[in-house]
């Protein structure tokens, strides 16, 4: 990988975990209404938890853990490619130029 893209990344990496009080941060609907249902599914999760044996439930939390890591870079994944998604409308409608050292992995078909 270019490391231009992987300070890229890093660099947005450390932008993604500002502050969610920033005036700029997006909460959508959908979010709201998730993180909602999650609220209301979060005490079910514990009780759910306290009838299980000690082996149940560190296996449960290991799985529960593995799958918030995962969900976890697939937001910051999505996050850096809606800025790559960003430069290269720029770059295509001529706001950017391209820089002969760093070149697009594919190029888009603008149509």
């Amino acid at each position: 990988m270019n490391d231009v893209w992987v300070k890229m990344a890093e660099f947005l990496g450390r932008l993604n975990g500002e502050s969610i009080s920033r005036e700029s941060y997006v909460r959508t609907p959908e979010y709201e209404k998730a993180l909602e249902v999650w609220k209301e599914k979060e005490q079910e999760w514990d009780d759910f938890l306290e009838n299980l044996s000690a082996e149940q439930k560190e296996k449960l939390e290991e799985i529960k853990e593995c799958q918030e890591d995962f969900v976890s870079e697939q937001e910051l994944r999505a996050y850096i490619q809606g800025y790559v998604d960003c430069v290269q409308v720029l770059c295509h409608i001529g706001l950017l130029k391209e820089n002969e050292e760093l070149k697009w992995v594919e190029k888009m078909d603008v149509q």
